[in-house]
């Protein structure tokens, strides 16, 4: 070993320890809730990281996926990468704790217009940071920038990093077909083990979104993510991706316990921003599937809340969403009509047309089907299955003359249960009834809101009542 390996392993030997004992004393604070002393100690020790080389260490401090970004490249003295680094993670810092996003969208940029642009895990932190912001113009023009410098081409991790951001943007901006395909481009090609399962996890996320769960489900299991996921580095974006397959397929009680360990990680890094892990709202729609109403809607009114504190139309919209489903009456209809007025001004266009199709289909099980109409309409024209094909159907049937669906009380007792996952003989005896008469209402309830059979009960769920 060379006498400037030697240096440079002295240093980061001598960073370790620091950090690793301020990332544990951080983690007690906030389980204690001494927030304000946690961020102080946050601070201090992005501060000291400024004297020293602070490669994967510093992910201690705050949450980041994909963390092992943050290894050095320099020569074990401290550079523009270094305060690169520590200024990315004030500014995401900020964000994960849902806090003075102006403050943090200017932190991020002096990152990415500064000398230590180039270092991958500076530019990571701070372009994840603006993602949350929802400034994607500016993440785009710093992709773009990037592209054009010739570091950005030759390193593997540079390469993966740019790649995977720009099919980052794609999907939160609703692009999800060209996302899609581009997650997929990154994952056949391969990748380093810093963010192979990030990409995994934002890869099912958008399969899911589309309608294609089963995808979703192959891919977390292509990156070894079964069962609890025990202490996997990037457990917390492959539980939010999980329960949002889960989500899209019906599985609602497994949904509900992922994102509710997805939101038990996020506490103990003190991630409290729903931009960052929408944790609640997903945990809501899953609750109010399966009837728990009341718990689904504290959740959704809690991720209000802290969106609002963060400022961005987008997350309001989506926990506004989550609110509106669990209401499921005129209040809901207020709320999603406000979700609507505040994802209009966010670039997210298939999360409005999500929005518009719930607030379609709970105009219709209020008896309202004049109002519907305009909203399934709005739902129908973003061409994305299943919700899309059914909100196009719907709207036929209702310009034929076609009634709403109305449900018996019988009908939607036996159809609340299927949606739960319970097979028909377990609702035949939680309903003192035979199995053939639970077959027999199930057969009218598909009928009656024009679906094939209980797969598709998902996507009609809110015409259930």
């Amino acid at each position: 070993m060379t006498t400037s390996e030697v240096s440079r392993q002295r240093t980061a030997d001598d960073m370790c320890p620091p950090l690793a004992e301020a990332g544990r004393k951080r983690r007690e604070l906030v389980r204690r809730g001494r927030w304000q002393e946690a961020d102080d100690l946050t601070e201090r020790a992005l501060r000291e990281a400024l004297g020293g080389p602070g490669g994967p260490e510093l992910a201690q401090l705050t949450y980041l996926p994909g963390a092992q970004t943050l290894g050095h490249e320099d020569d074990g003295r401290p550079g523009p990468g270094t305060a690169a680094r520590a200024g990315a993670l004030r500014a995401l810092h900020l964000a994960n704790r849902g806090l003075n996003r102006a403050e943090a969208v200017r932190r991020a940029g002096l990152v990415l217009g500064s000398r230590g642009r180039d270092d991958v895990g500076g530019f990571w932190a701070a372009a994840l940071t603006l993602l949350h912001a929802n400034e994607l113009p500016s993440v785009i023009g710093a992709c773009a920038r990037a592209a054009a410098e010739p570091v950005w081409s030759r390193s593997a991790p540079h390469r993966d990093a740019l790649a995977l951001l720009r099919a980052r943007t794609w999907a939160v901006s609703g692009r999800l077909p060209k996302a899609v395909s581009a997650f997929g481009r990154i994952r056949e090609r391969g990748m380093g083990t810093p963010l192979a399962a990030v990409a995994a996890a934002w890869h099912a996320e958008a399969l899911s979104a589309t309608g294609r769960h089963r995808q979703a489900y192959v891919t977390l299991h292509e990156c070894g993510f079964d069962g609890a996921g025990g202490q996997h580095p990037e457990r917390a974006q492959l539980l939010a991706a999980r329960s949002a397959a889960h989500l899209a397929a019906g599985n609602f009680q497994l949904g509900l316990e992922d994102a509710l360990a997805c939101g038990e990680h996020a506490g103990v890094w003190g991630v409290r921003n729903p931009a960052v892990l929408p944790w609640r709202s997903l945990a809501a729609l899953c609750a109010s599937a399966l009837g728990r109403s009341p718990f689904a809607v504290l959740l959704a009114r809690q991720e209000y809340e802290l969106a609002s504190r963060w400022g961005t139309g987008h997350a309001r919209g989506v926990a506004l969403h989550a609110l509106g489903v669990a209401l499921r009456d005129a209040g809901g209809v207020a709320a999603l009509l406000e979700a609507q007025t505040a994802l209009s001004g966010s670039y997210d266009t298939l999360y409005l047309a999500r929005v518009r199709y719930s607030l379609g289909c709970l105009l219709l099980s209020l008896g309202r089907g004049d109002e519907a109409g305009v909203f399934l309409e709005g739902a129908a024209d973003a061409g994305f299955p299943p919700w899309s094909a059914y909100a196009a159907a719907t709207v036929r049937r209702l310009a034929g003359g076609g009634r709403a669906p109305s449900l018996t009380e019988q009908e939607k007792r036996v159809a609340r249960r299927a949606l739960t996952g319970r097979t028909n003989k377990e609702i035949a005896l939680d309903l003192h009834l035979t199995a053939r008469t639970v077959e027999f209402h199930l057969s009218n309830t598909y009928h009656k809101l024009g679906i094939r059979g209980r797969e598709e009960l998902v996507t009609a769920a809110l015409l259930i009542g």
